[in-house]
C-alpha cells in the first residue's frame, strides 16, 4: 500500500477577524466561540481542528495526542524555594598573629562570623582592639585553645575569659592543672574549662580541631590540626623535634604555622646561661631554623600554600635568618618561594613563607 502523505490541518478564519498591522494583540486563548467587534484588542478562539482520517493501521497504546498530553503533565517543573544556606558562599578562613615569641603568643583563626584564639599570652585589650581593626568582634570569638601551660602562652587566659564570658577554654586536663600549679591565676578559670583529649576531634566555631602530641617541657604539650570547609591549617609550636603525630598532620596541611625558634650560632654566642642553652636545644626544647627548614623541604608538596614561622627568639634569631633558611632549603629543592608581600612576583610562587612578628600583629592572612 502506498504511503499517504500527512495532511496539514486547515484553519478557516474570516479575514475581518485577523488583527490589523498596528493593533495590540491579546494572545490569551478562549475555547468559547465569540463574536468579535472591531476594537483595538482582539482575542482569538482556538478553532476546532479538522478531524484526521482513520489510520490505516491500528496501533495499540495511547494516541499521539494523548501521549502529548501525558508528556505535558510530566514536564511540569516544581516550584523551587531557595533558602539562604543554599546560596551562601563559604567564608574563607582567616589568620592573624597577635604576638609570637617569649614575649607572648596568641593568634586568631576563623572568619568574621566566628573563630577561636590559639593561646592567650596577649592581654584582652590588645586582642580586642586588634581584632576589631580587622572587622572581627569579640562576641564572635568562641573560645581559646591552649598548646601548653607556659606563661607566654597562658598569661592572659583568665583576663580574656573574664571580659568575654561567652567564651570557653579548651585545654587538656593536665594543662589546666599545670596552669593552676605554675601560675598565680584565679581558680575560677576552671568554670570556663572544656577538657580536650589528644587525637579526639572536637568542634568549635564550625571547625574540626584535633590536638596531637608535640615534644616540649610543659605539663602537657599539643599542636592542633584545624579544618574548616576543606581548608586545613596545622600549628606545631614549642617542640624540640617533629613527633610522628605532628608529622602525620603537617603532611596533610595546606597552611602551616611551625616553630623556628633560634639560629644555633646566635644562641651559642648569646649571654644565656649554659643550662638554658642546653634546655633550648634539647629534644623537649625548641627547633632551630636549620631543622625547621630541612623538615619543610622534605615534606613539601604543591598542596602546601602557606608557611608561617613562629616563636622566633628575640636574642637568638631574626626574621631574615629564619625565612632565609627555609627559603634556601625550599629553593634548593626546586620550589619557588614568595615572601607573602602580595606582589605579582610573590603571588606567582608555589608557596608563601612568613616570619610572624614577635610583639606586634601580623597582617590578616587569608587561607584558601
Amino acid at each position: 500500500m502506498a504511503k499517504k502523505a500527512p495532511r496539514s490541518r486547515r484553519i478557516s478564519r474570516a479575514l475581518d477577524d485577523l488583527p490589523g498591522l498596528f493593533d495590540a494583540v491579546d494572545i490569551s486563548f478562549d475555547t468559547t466561540p465569540q463574536h468579535h467587534s472591531h476594537t483595538p484588542f482582539h482575542t482569538f478562539p482556538i478553532p476546532n481542528p479538522v478531524p484526521d482520517p482513520e489510520p490505516d493501521i491500528t496501533v495499540s497504546g495511547p494516541s499521539a495526542a494523548a501521549t502529548d498530553e501525558i508528556e505535558a503533565e510530566n514536564d511540569i517543573i516544581p516550584e523551587l524555594t531557595l533558602r539562604p544556606e543554599d546560596i551562601r558562599r563559604p567564608e574563607k578562613l582567616q589568620f592573624i598573629s597577635l604576638g609570637s615569641g617569649s614575649c607572648g603568643n596568641c593568634a586568631y583563626i576563623g572568619t568574621t562570623s566566628d573563630g577561636i584564639l590559639i593561646d592567650a599570652g596577649v592581654d584582652s585589650k590588645r586582642v580586642t582592639t586588634t581584632l576589631a581593626a580587622c572587622g572581627i568582634k569579640m562576641e564572635n570569638v568562641k573560645g581559646i585553645i591552649l598548646t601548653h601551660d607556659h606563661g607566654d602562652h597562658v598569661r592572659y587566659a583568665y583576663n580574656i575569659l573574664r571580659y568575654n564570658r561567652h567564651m570557653r577554654l579548651y585545654a587538656t586536663n593536665r594543662t589546666l592543672k599545670g596552669i593552676l600549679r605554675r601560675h598565680s591565676i584565679s581558680r575560677r578559670i576552671t568554670d570556663y574549662h572544656t577538657p580536650i583529649f589528644k587525637e579526639i576531634p572536637f568542634q568549635v566555631a564550625q571547625m574540626e580541631i584535633t590536638a596531637f602530641e608535640v615534644s616540649h617541657d610543659g605539663s602537657d604539650n599539643v599542636g592542633f590540626s584545624i579544618i574548616r570547609e576543606g581548608t586545613h591549617f596545622v600549628v606545631a609550636t614549642d617542640t624540640g623535634y617533629i613527633t610522628p603525630r605532628a608529622d602525620f598532620y603537617l603532611r596533610q596541611a595546606a597552611h602551616i604555622m611551625i616553630e623556628a625558634d633560634y639560629d644555633l650560632h646566635m644562641l651559642m654566642q648569646s649571654n644565656r646561661t649554659e643550662h638554658l642553652k642546653a634546655r633550648i636545644i634539647s629534644a623537649t626544647g625548641h627547633m632551630d631554623n636549620t631543622e625547621t627548614a630541612r623538615y619543610l623541604s622534605s615534606i613539601y608538596t604543591p598542596a602546601i600554600k602557606t608557611i608561617m614561622l613562629c616563636h622566633l627568639s628575640e636574642e637568638a634569631n631574626t626574621p631574615e635568618l629564619a625565612t632565609g633558611a627555609v627559603t634556601a632549603a625550599l629553593t634548593a629543592a626546586g620550589i619557588s618561594v614568595g615572601d607573602g608581600s602580595g606582589s605579582i612576583t610573590a603571588r606567582q610562587a608555589a608557596v608563601q613563607v612568613y616570619a610572624l612578628p614577635r610583639m606586634t600583629a601580623s597582617p590578616l592572612i587569608i587561607l584558601s
